[in-house]
C-alpha cells in the first residue's frame, strides 16, 4: 500500500504492514489550549509551520495534570452508528462493505458498553514523544536509535514524534524520564474530557483539526501528507489541553487487549486485562480514516511491533 493511500489502521503482518480494515466548549475549570492562545502566550500555528508549532509547544508546560474524577469511557450504540456512518462515507463506494465486516464489527463491539469510570488523578504529556526528546534517551544509553533516518522528510524532522518503536521500546523511554505509559483508560479521560464527546474538540469530525488519511484526494486536506509536527492543530486540542490526541501517530497505552475487557472491568482506576499478547494503542494517526480518529477508538497491537505511524506519549504518578 503506497502512503498516499493511507492504511486504516495498525495490526502489522510478518511482513511489516499495517493490514487491519479500520484500525465545542470546553467545561468550566479546564486549560484549554485557545485560552492561552488568546491571552497571547502562544502563536496558533498554520498548517504546515513547524517553526510556529514549535513555538506553540515551547510556551506551554509540558505535561498536563488530570484531577481525579469520573467520566463517561466507551461507546454506545449511538455512537457506533455514527462511527458506522463516518466509515462508510469516508470510504466511498466500498464503505458498506467494509466497515460491516464481521472483524470490523469487533472491534467498534470492543468500545461498548459506556460506562462510568472513576480514574485517579495523575500527569500526562501534552504532546507526543519527538524524535529530538527520545535522542536524549538513545544517548543515554537507555533506548535504541529511531528506525527512520534523519533525511527521510517525510517522517524524520527532529519536532515530528518518533515512530517506529515497539511497545518495550516505548515503556523504557517513558521510565527513563520518570514515567510510565498511561493505562487505555487514563488516555481516554485525558483525551475526552467529562462531557462523553467523540473527538478530542466535540462530537462532530473536522477533517482540518487533525492530521489523519483518508482515500486519494483527501488525506491532505489536513495540510499534511505525513507527520506533522507535534502541536500543529492547536484548535483540535482536548477539553485539558493535550495536542495531536486524534491523529498524527497511534499511541502505545500499558493494558493489553481483549475484546470483552470493558464489560467486566472495574468501576475505579481500571488496569485492563492480566493475560494477552497484544496491547491497546490509541488515537489514530496519519494513515487513518475518520473514524480511528474518535477518542473511544481500541485497536490491538502486538508488543513487537513498530511501524510508521506508531508513538507515544508518557503518564506520570501524581
Amino acid at each position: 500500500m503506497s502512503p498516499r493511500r493511507r492504511a486504516r489502521g495498525p495490526r502489522e503482518t510478518a511482513a511489516g504492514g499495517w493490514t487491519s480494515r479500520l484500525a465545542s466548549a470546553r467545561p468550566n475549570g479546564l486549560t484549554s489550549v485557545g485560552a492561552l492562545l488568546a491571552l497571547g502566550l502562544a502563536v496558533a500555528p498554520a498548517r504546515g509551520d513547524a517553526e510556529a508549532a514549535t513555538a506553540l509547544v515551547e510556551a506551554l508546560p509540558p505535561t498536563i495534570r488530570i484531577a481525579a474524577g469520573w467520566f463517561r469511557r466507551g461507546s454506545d450504540e449511538v455512537d457506533v452508528r455514527y462511527a458506522l456512518s463516518l466509515c462508510e462515507r469516508e470510504l466511498g463506494f466500498r464503505g458498506r462493505e467494509i466497515c460491516h465486516e464481521p472483524s470490523v464489527a469487533l472491534l467498534f463491539e470492543a468500545e461498548m458498553p459506556a460506562r462510568r469510570i472513576h480514574v485517579r488523578a495523575f500527569r500526562i504529556d501534552r504532546t507526543e514523544v519527538t524524535r529530538a526528546a527520545w535522542r536524549t534517551c538513545v544517548r543515554a544509553g537507555r533506548c535504541p536509535p529511531e528506525r527512520t533516518p534523519d533525511t527521510d522528510e517525510r517522517l524524520g524532522a527532529p519536532q515530528m514524534p518518533v515512530t517506529g518503536v515497539t511497545w518495550v521500546e516505548a515503556r523504557a523511554y517513558c521510565e527513563f524520564v520518570g514515567g510510565r505509559l498511561p493505562t487505555e483508560t487514563e488516555w481516554e479521560r485525558a483525551a475526552r474530557g467529562v462531557d462523553g464527546r467523540r473527538f478530542p474538540w466535540g462530537n462532530a469530525w473536522n477533517d482540518r483539526l487533525a492530521n489523519h488519511g483518508g482515500l486519494e484526494g483527501r488525506a491532505a486536506i489536513d495540510g499534511f501528507r505525513f507527520l506533522a509536527p507535534v502541536g500543529s492543530f492547536p484548535d483540535g486540542a482536548s477539553p485539558f489541553g493535550l495536542l495531536d490526541v486524534a491523529g498524527n501517530v497511534w499511541e502505545w497505552t500499558e493494558d493489553r487487549f481483549a475484546p470483552g475487557a470493558y464489560a467486566g472491568d472495574l468501576a475505579v482506576d481500571p488496569q485492563g486485562p492480566r493475560e494477552g499478547g497484544e496491547r491497546v494503542a490509541r488515537g489514530g494517526s496519519w494513515r487513518s480514516t475518520a473514524e480511528q480518529l474518535r477518542v473511544t477508538t481500541r485497536r490491538p497491537v502486538p508488543e513487537g511491533a513498530h511501524a510508521p505511524d506508531l508513538g507515544l506519549r508518557c503518564a506520570y504518578d501524581d
